[in-house]
């Protein structure tokens, strides 16, 4: 008989010998398989027995602080645990720059989510797809739609929505309304682009509906909101007995495919009808996706992913913007300064003029550095153990490019939680060509995230900052508005819950510079109205 037998079998005799060996054997276990290199992890907090880090997390609110806190804490890189999984924080550019874009093969993944991937996408949203094939070829439709190309085509949409954006905040019934005129904008000009649908008011059912999905989308990517995503094996257990995951996700699947389908679904019927507007699902069932792979679903959610990704990010950014202007109000007149130059005060900016507005682009690479879109920074996945640095990066590791620690970095940035254009006023690169340049320390930000992953939207995202923000420094002063009493209303500063970083609405004043600066508005946007947006590729000029 073996020494294991003869130690089971005198356990069994002995109850308080069989707890000893309860005690031990696990012990004995995990001193002989425990793999060495996990003695060479990065520096970090220590966290909880099981469940990690996880409650430093739990407040979205208060992550930004906590991981900027970590970058100056534990340097290039920091390890946290978060329930089961391992998480790498990238806390420098050269350490992005080296895993995410020069080593891209091996971490451009995303972590398993069971939740947010399988019950709530149906294995169908890009966002949360793992690298591979699949991803590859949606990648690549979603890229030729989205190029800095293909997104200058774009610029008549958003030059005419712009115009309308104008003419709402001149007429604005409230100080708050301009809130929902930007989410209108970023909502049009995407939808415009991805189904050949303008929103031409807020009340569009159409957004109603997609804002709706949107909410699902937060709800179900926060994270830790959910116990399967931080501990994904616990996947075998009933879902009731894990926040009944499964049933949740699947209606709000239910929901989300339904909407996204019968947008997918009516754009086909008007392709075959010969009646279908330029668009990228347009494009995208034209390129034949089948003969790649790309079923029925996952061609609907490539279209829903780039609306998802397009209509709140780019509102948030202008809101924040916004704020700024606010708080800081000494950027404004910079820019107006440099608008009465460039432009007078005969007509509105245009796109033509970008070049020679050095400022207005300063103030949209230091909002997006000022103002992540997220509070938790961008998460891929290793799909290879790793070495960086002497440190081991295990497999199947989360790994997170934490823009707070880089954005607000001191060694780096004067004052980092103020907002200072000027940080940009002689950075010779547009934020696409920085994402390629040699010396990561000279990249403006990285909200558009980094790798084989960056967004792909970012040039129309760029496009759509531009015009704005100069338009609005060209036709208003920005101000904190008064309550009926006179007094001056504070903007607040807070965002909403959840992991996107939407600021909260607060007042504000668009007080036109002239009369002659409204009357031009004005008629810019009837003028625009009466013209009507007809636009196609072949057609586009601007």
């Amino acid at each position: 008989m073996g020494h294991l037998e003869l130690l089971i079998d005198g356990a069994c005799a002995h109850p308080t010998y069989l707890l000893v060996v309860l005690m031990i054997v696990p012990l004995v276990y995990k001193i002989f398989t425990y793999d060495r290199r996990l003695y060479h992890l990065p520096p970090g907090p220590k966290g909880y027995p099981i469940i990690g880090s996880v409650l430093d997390l739990a407040d979205a609110d208060k992550v930004p602080a906590i991981a900027e806190g970590w970058a100056r804490d534990y340097g290039k890189i920091c390890y946290t645990k978060i329930g089961g999984t391992r998480f790498i924080w990238l806390n420098t550019a050269s350490a992005v720059k080296e895993l995410m874009d020069k080593r891209g093969s091996k971490y451009s993944s995303r972590p398993h989510l069971p939740m947010a991937f399988d019950a709530v996408s149906g294995q169908a949203r890009q966002f949360f797809m793992p690298y591979g094939e699949r991803w590859r070829s949606i990648r690549k439709v979603s890229h030729a739609a989205l190029n800095i190309k293909t997104s200058n085509s774009y610029r008549p949409i958003q030059d005419f929505e712009s115009k309308q954006v104008m003419y709402e905040f001149l007429n604005a019934p409230d100080n708050e309304a301009f809130y929902d005129i930007n989410r209108r904008y970023s909502a049009s000009v995407i939808m415009t682009v991805a189904y050949g649908h303008r929103v031409a008011t807020w009340d569009d059912p159409v957004v109603k509906k997609i804002y709706k999905v949107l909410d699902h989308f937060v709800l179900m990517a926060a994270p830790g909101a959910w116990i399967v995503d931080a501990f994904p094996s616990l996947t075998v257990l009933p879902s009731f007995l894990l926040q009944n995951w499964w049933k949740i996700g699947r209606e709000w699947f239910d929901y989300d495919s339904k909407v996204y389908l019968d947008l997918y679904r009516g754009l086909v019927e008007d392709i075959k009808a010969g009646k279908a507007k330029d668009c990228f699902v347009k494009d995208f069932y034209l390129g034949n996706p089948e003969k790649n792979g790309i079923d029925e679903l996952a061609a609907a959610y490539s279209a829903g992913t780039l609306v998802e990704a397009g209509s709140e990010s780019t509102s948030t950014v202008i809101n924040s913007w916004l704020l700024a202007c606010l708080l800081y109000p000494h950027t404004m007149k910079a820019a107006q300064e440099e608008l009465d130059r460039v432009i007078g005060n005969d007509r509105m900016p245009t796109f033509g003029d970008e070049e020679n507005l050095p400022y207005i682009r300063a103030m949209a690479k230091e909002t997006l550095r000022w103002r992540p879109i997220t509070k938790f920074g961008v998460s891929h996945a290793s799909t290879e153990d790793d070495w960086y640095e002497g440190y081991f990066i295990p497999k199947r590791s989360v790994v997170v490019l934490n823009w707070w620690g880089i954005h607000f970095d001191p060694k780096r940035w004067e004052d980092p939680h103020s907002f200072e254009p000027m940080r940009y006023i002689n950075d010779p690169y547009t934020t696409a060509e920085a994402l390629n340049i040699a010396n990561p320390d000279d990249r403006d930000h990285f909200t558009y995230g980094a790798g084989r992953r960056v967004c792909t939207g970012l040039h129309l995202a760029q496009n759509s900052l531009f015009i704005n923000m100069a338009r609005t420094m060209w036709a208003f002063n920005v101000v904190k508005a008064k309550g009926p009493d006179g007094k001056t209303l504070e903007p607040s500063t807070a965002t909403h819950p959840g992991f996107l970083a939407v600021p909260v609405k607060f007042p504000c004043a668009f007080e036109p510079r002239s009369k002659k600066h409204a009357e031009i508005v004005e008629q810019s946007w009837l003028q625009a109205q009466k013209e009507g947006l007809h636009w196609s590729r072949a057609k586009s000029t601007i």
